[in-house]
Parts: structure tokens; sequence; C-alpha cells
């Protein structure tokens, strides 16, 4: 590590607050370069709430006198003062440019920052070597899903609450894609993206330029998205057959097209064997049958 006398950086975790810790020859090298990137970052637009560093408790990190752990300037830390710690296992780039960023703020008379965190748990057997080190290898670029659950738990909004329920992710294969949500909910497939998301993540409630600016979050229904997603399930379509998104797009064409009471109406037709037609010998929802099955149903009606 680099020789410095380091700011010392403070990590708060459901409210409580420790200064952090790393494992000696266990965490990677600083890579300084990307420090001075996250601090030209961090200067600019601040410390983003949703980038939260992974944390072990350094007592428990300790407890079995397997690793060392040191403080930000290499100091080594004894089991005595261990509980003061949070062990950085995930974040060490980030919190070394929180340290210089607050070391230039407190010179200016400026006010401070903890950095957030977030507490990780181990598999059974598993060593903090172990973790760490599969951390660094598997570490990749947020996802769609990272970017909804960091604006979730930034805004505490019922829209981005409903999206990180039901977007698709590792944990949740059922689950529906962004640009299938936007229909259900916003009417518009385009109604948020990475983009936006990741302004939220930031705290931000406007985007655009000048005078130019609207709200980040789009103009949704929740009532009506879930009732359309019920609707569906009940006339025997899958949840893999709704993030199809053409049933949330036919939707959307009769919305626009005569209303809400109209597209729901139409929907309520749907029988069972209009469902089977929708789909191929396979079982999987085909474009082309869905809207030569509802020009039927639409003929039926009329």
């Amino acid at each position: 590590m680099k020789k410095e006398n380091y700011f010392q950086v403070e990590v708060s975790v459901n409210n409580e607050t420790r200064k952090v810790a790393f494992a000696k020859g266990i965490n990677r090298e600083v890579n300084f370069a990307n420090v001075k990137k996250l601090l030209a970052e961090m200067g600019l637009k601040g410390y983003r709430k949703a980038e939260m560093v992974q944390v072990f408790r350094a007592e428990d990190a300790i407890a079995n006198g397997d690793i060392v752990l040191i403080d930000i300037n290499g100091n080594e830390i004894n089991k005595d003062n261990a509980n003061g710690y949070y062990l950085i296992i995930d974040g060490q780039h980030r919190v070394y440019a929180a340290s210089m960023l607050n070391r230039e703020r407190e010179k200016q008379g400026e006010r401070t920052f903890q950095v957030p965190g977030i507490l990780i748990e181990l598999a059974e057997n598993e060593t903090i070597a172990e973790y760490i080190s599969a951390v660094n290898i598997t570490k990749m670029p947020w996802k769609t899903d990272d970017y909804i659950r960091g604006a979730a738990n930034v805004k505490q909004d019922e829209l981005l609450d409903k999206y990180n329920e039901l977007i698709r992710t590792d944990d949740n294969p059922n689950g529906y894609p962004l640009s299938t949500l936007n229909i259900i909910y916003c009417n518009n497939p385009k109604a948020m993206n990475k983009t936006s998301l990741s302004l939220l993540c930031q705290g931000k409630n406007e985007k655009g330029r000048g005078k130019v600016k609207k709200p980040i979050i789009p103009a949704h229904n929740i009532e009506r998205g879930n009732r359309f997603i019920a609707l569906c399930k009940d006339k025997g379509f899958s949840d893999k057959d709704i993030s199809k998104r053409y049933l949330s797009e036919k939707f959307s064409d009769l919305f626009n097209e005569g209303g809400e009471d109209k597209a729901f109406d139409i929907f309520s037709r749907i029988t069972p064997n209009d469902c089977q037609a929708m789909h191929n010998d396979k079982g999987n929802l085909i474009e082309e049958k869905v809207i030569e099955q509802f020009r039927l149903i639409e003929s039926r009606i009329a």
C-alpha cells in the first residue's frame, strides 16, 4: 500500500458506523489510477448512495486467527479494537477515493461523509480469503437488475419497488425484462433505461439539460399493470408468455385506441382455445399467432 497518512474512512451499515480495515496479503493491491478516476467522479457528483461497499465485521474476520487486519494506513488491528472496524471485502478503491475526498473537504471546512455498506455472509465452511478471491475473479459491471435494485434503495418509490420485485434476474428467472415492465406499467417500452436508472441511483429526480427537464420516474399506473398481469395469468398465460411483450404490446395498442375499459374487455374475452392457439406445438407463445388470434377475438365481438 502507498505510504501516506490517509484520512480515516467510516462505513455505515444499518445505522452502525465503523472504521475501515483490510486483510493483509488478501485484499488485492490498490490501483491508484483507478482511485484517482473514482476521486474525480466523486468530486463532481458526490458519493452515490446506491454504490455500497461489501463488508464483514472485523472481530468475526479474525476470530480464527488465520488473517491479519490493518487499517487504512497499514497499522495492524488487534482483537481488542477489532469491533470498531469493518473489513472491506469489495470496494477498497472506492474507500481510498472517499478518504482523499474527505481530507479535501476537511481542509476546506466542509462536511465529510460516511460510505454506505452492506454486510456479506459467508457460505458454510467458506473463508474470508476464499470470498475475497471469488469477488475479485467474478466482479462484473452492473446489469439492469443491479441498477433497478440500487434505484429502489435510494428512492423508495412504488414503481421502482414493483420493478425490483418483477425484474428478471439470476434468482428470478421467471421475471420480466425492463422493456416489458415499461409497457405494462408505463405504456411505453422506453419509459426507463439504464441511463435513467443510473441517475436515480445518484439521487437525481430530473433529467435533461438547461430549462428542458422532466421527471426521471415516468407516468405510470401500478393498479392497471397488476390487473393486466393477473388477467393474463387467469386466462392461462405463464410468466414466460407475459415476459415476451406480445401480450403487453397488444394491450397497449388496444388501450391507445379505445382506452382502458376496451383493452380489458377484449382481454377478458380470451378463451382457453384462444390461449392455446397463440402457442406453437412446443408451448411457446408466437407473435404472429397472438396477432392473428386477437383479430379473431375482435371479430367475434363485432
